[in-house]
């Protein structure tokens, strides 16, 4: 390795790391914010939200990486040229070709990181969110249910206890409106009854005994009263994490392997949703090489702008790519285009922009 390429090197590296670090912290603060019903009940340990942050660390990264590396392009490279480094690197004959070897390279380590977590980290990070999420959900059932006090934390449903038992979880004389059914809506009275969880703790279980259950119909006026002496009210954990916002996946917690033998083995229509969701993957995670080839000529042939045209180009060209990575992954859903060539051509538009930028460059002998 040259002293230059060890030099723009590190020139990217501690940006990169940097601004990795804000990246992820800002993304885990707004899925915090979004959580809050859930994250801050009464039941929610330190031990908790460490885990949740362990296990949305890699779903965290697989979208902090891609953009943070093009800020690191565009204000590394871009703070060269502030400091007429690179006017000097041009009268010593460095080509701006050559100076595209260090981002190329750091580039193709972050995509081979990136299909690493996608592949294995990041569908079983999801997943214990998913199960971490319904066990919260859970303690915080039985210990944010106070005698007297009306518990309005899951969707739709409306829970209260005359006496709550902290220790056992057990209620007495329960009152549970559901209202998931918006044209027929529940009211169920009970004696007793206790929280517990099933179906390998996706869904939150409320075992009452001695009650009846009133229904009416709001389109009509049918009314039905129904007796019982045990009776399970299911609420699925995924549909009920709160008012304030869902913890829900599906195709992410799929490994690729998963997502093909999934769309192997169903129909057409469906197997069209679970290729697209593959490729998209592969698109996301090969995207820094994309925004290597299109940041380098940027960074390198702007005038002096300062750092706000760093950044401003860089929430500009992530915005641009992430709206024609949704474009183009509709019309892969739809049929439109092959899932494959779906899920790479804002990266193929990215890299041909940045190839004929750094042409245009080579040729004018712009470096700034």
């Amino acid at each position: 390795m040259t002293r230059l390429s060890r030099y723009l090197l590190q020139e990217l590296l501690v940006p990169l790391g940097v601004w990795v670090a804000f990246m992820f912290l800002l993304l885990f603060v707004m899925q915090f914010l979004r959580g809050t019903d859930v994250l801050l009940g009464s039941s929610v340990t330190i031990t908790d939200l460490g885990r949740l942050v362990a296990y949305y660390t890699p779903h965290f990264l697989m979208s902090a990486l891609p953009i943070a590396f093009l800020l690191a392009i565009l204000l590394g490279m871009g703070r060269l040229g502030e400091d007429r480094e690179l006017t000097a690197l041009q009268a010593l004959g460095v080509s701006p070709t050559r100076l595209l070897f260090a981002p190329m390279g750091v580039a193709v380590a972050v995509s081979v990181l990136m299909l690493l977590i996608t592949s294995t980290a990041q569908p079983w990070g999801l997943t214990r969110v998913r199960e971490l999420v319904s066990e919260v959900i859970r303690k915080n059932a039985v210990g944010d249910v106070k005698s007297g006090t009306f518990y309005e934390d899951l969707s739709d449903l409306t829970l209260y206890a005359e006496q709550v038992s902290s220790s056992e979880g057990k209620w007495t004389n329960v009152l549970l409106h559901d209202e998931r059914e918006q044209n027929s809506p529940l009211l169920v009275l009970a004696h007793r009854g206790q929280v517990g969880t099933s179906s390998g703790g996706e869904v939150l279980s409320f075992a009452l005994e001695d009650g009846e259950v009133h229904r009416s119909g709001r389109a009509s006026e049918d009314y039905s009263v129904i007796h019982f002496d045990r009776a399970e009210i299911r609420v699925g954990v995924g549909a009920s994490m709160g008012k304030g916002g869902r913890l829900t996946y599906s195709k992410e917690e799929l490994t690729p392997s998963e997502l093909i033998q999934a769309a192997s083995e169903t129909s057409e229509e469906k197997a069209r949703g679970f290729r697209m969701a593959l490729h998209s993957r592969l698109g996301g995670a090969l995207a820094p090489i994309a925004f290597a080839l299109l940041g380098t000529p940027l960074a390198i042939g702007r005038r002096q702008a300062g750092r706000a045209w760093g950044y401003l180009l860089t929430m500009g060209g992530y915005v641009l790519y992430y709206l024609l990575s949704r474009v183009f992954e509709q019309l892969g859903q739809q049929g439109k285009l092959p899932a494959a060539l779906a899920g790479q051509l804002a990266n193929v538009i990215f890299m041909l922009v940045g190839a004929m930028a750094l042409y245009r460059v080579s040729r004018s002998g712009t470096v700034r």
